[in-house]
């Protein structure tokens, strides 16, 4: 059944589902399936999800569509033998995997002879890190990593990937010409572009566009404007109005694992500081941050704006309640989209856009420029693989601009690529034109070896101060006491 608790897509889960029914026979060539009505009804599940389980099915070959009369199941003729290729890829996050299965696809069409299949790894967010290091370890590692962008410094200063100048020259030169400055800046370490993105993302604020105009309210761009619309939202007539449970929604604790940093950090720069010094270390000792914190305690603590169960939730439980109107707002990534989808009944992208908005997050004041955190998923080919070739023409279909904009329009992501990105802006999407120029104020998060390390700390800072009540003093020197170990133990 659907698990609406799972970080799995819930299109992903259906489309599994119903393809494991037609490859049990359940459902036979030429039975028609369930149409999106009954899909919806049998599964208690939105739209949006149906709609693009059945497309990929569409696409896979396992349905087929009949103009009036339905959508039937395919006949699936058997495969011819051939020479199979295993290629085993370890992703972050299911959602991107598909472009590479399609990517597959082709150059399986294009090498009648040589096929290749894709055997996909996916561990939980919380032990991807052990799951690779141990396969890097233990000689078996994948032949393509799917990962964050923010892991990329470590794992290239680990030696784990390889720099794609060293593979392809020419495809090197081509990503540093056409990838996005910020992205291709997040990816490059010691001046060497050590992977290929596939998309990205931008953290910001979300908001009930449609509420916020029966209000007459403007989305805030300061933090006296936001505390001002906070407690707007908060009015017991308000409330009552529109049946949400709070005003804000966000992750703050380490069960959203790094998405509480990604949104949070960006709070710190939205008061002029960092947490990263000129020598690449990371310190909590900037006053901003102090600042930055106070600001999110009033939020959580002490005028109690935030969902309750937000220092609980995993980080796609934030956009999931926003999805069901149990907030007016909530801090998130323009990546959230397609999981926002899937608890709505919006029929349509134009549909959604006109519900909902996204902007960048309030600032201490306008003298400080508009900030957001970077983020997105990347593809690494790591060191000991050993289908380099074949990795590497799968990478270049992904990059041509028409497939990377038709998975960006279809999934509606951002682009790493400026030639798409500009399609984006000027192709008039209700969503994409207003969310890709925000790329323009992201930057990246501290770009240094062990960040796995130096992020789980911070996260363990942010649910200790926003949560659990530990004075700020006292959590700002233990965990400048905790970086300062980081520090010294990379140092040996």
């Amino acid at each position: 059944m659907i698990d609406r608790n799972s970080p799995i897509p819930i299109y992903y889960q259906l489309k599994q589902l119903l393809k494991g029914q037609i490859e049990r026979g359940e459902l036979r060539p030429g039975d028609r399936v369930p149409t999106e009505q009954e899909l919806c009804r049998r599964y208690q599940i939105s739209r949006a999800p149906v709609r693009q389980a059945l497309a990929g099915l569409v696409r896979e070959g396992y349905i087929y569509r009949r103009a009036g009369q339905g959508t039937f199941v395919a006949q699936r003729l058997p495969e011819p033998a051939v020479q199979h290729l295993t290629l085993n890829l370890f992703a972050s996050d299911l959602r991107w995997v598909a472009l590479m299965e399609e990517a597959v696809s082709v150059w399986n069409e294009e090498h009648g002879g040589r096929q290749v299949k894709l055997e996909i790894k996916l561990p939980s967010r919380s032990r991807v890190h052990r799951v690779f290091h141990h396969a890097v370890v233990a000689g078996e590692s994948p032949d393509l990593v799917s990962i964050d962008y923010v892991w990329m410094t470590h794992y290239a200063r680990q030696g784990y990937v390889i720099p794609v100048r060293e593979l392809s020259p020419g495809f090197a030169d081509f990503l540093e010409e056409e990838l996005d400055p910020p992205v291709r800046l997040s990816q490059t370490v010691e001046g060497e572009l050590y992977s290929v993105p596939i998309q990205a993302d931008v953290t910001g604020l979300w908001y009930r566009k449609d509420w916020f105009a029966a209000e007459g309210v403007e989305p805030p761009q300061t933090w006296e404007a936001f505390l001002r619309l906070l407690a707007h939202f908060a009015e017991d007539e308000v409330r009552t109005r529109w049946g949400y449970r709070a005003p804000l929604a966000f992750p703050m604790g380490k069960r959203a694992g790094e998405a509480t940093v990604n949104i949070l950090l960006p709070f710190i720069w939205a008061a002029g500081g960092t947490v990263q010094r000129e020598d690449g270390s990371m310190t909590v000792s900037d006053p901003a941050v102090r600042e930055a914190l106070r600001f999110l305690r009033r939020l959580t603590l002490e005028e109690g704006y935030v969902l309750p169960e937000c220092a609980r939730m995993p980080w796609w439980g934030v956009p999931r309640a926003l999805g069901r109107g149990e907030v007016a707002m909530s801090l998130g990534g323009t990546y959230e989209w397609p999981t926002i989808a899937e608890e709505v009944e919006w029929d349509g992208e134009e549909e959604m856009a006109q519900h909902l908005g996204f902007v960048p997050i309030p600032r201490l004041s306008l003298e400080i420029p508009p900030v957001a955190s970077l983020g997105g998923t990347t593809w690494a080919l790591p060191r000991q693989g050993d289908r380099r070739e074949i990795v590497l023409d799968l990478l270049r279909y992904v990059t041509r601009t028409e497939v990377s904009q038709t998975f960006c329009e279809r999934n509606l992501q951002i682009a790493p690529l400026r030639s798409v990105n500009r399609r984006l802006k000027q192709g008039g999407h209700p969503w994409l034109s207003s969310v890709v120029p925000l790329l323009l104020i992201a930057r990246p998060r501290p770009m240094t070896v062990d960040y796995i390390t130096r992020s789980r700390i911070l996260q363990h800072f942010f649910e200790e101060t926003l949560r659990d009540r530990r004075p700020l003093d006292e959590a700002l020197m233990l965990v400048e006491y905790a970086l300062a170990l980081c520090g010294a133990e990379e140092s040996r």
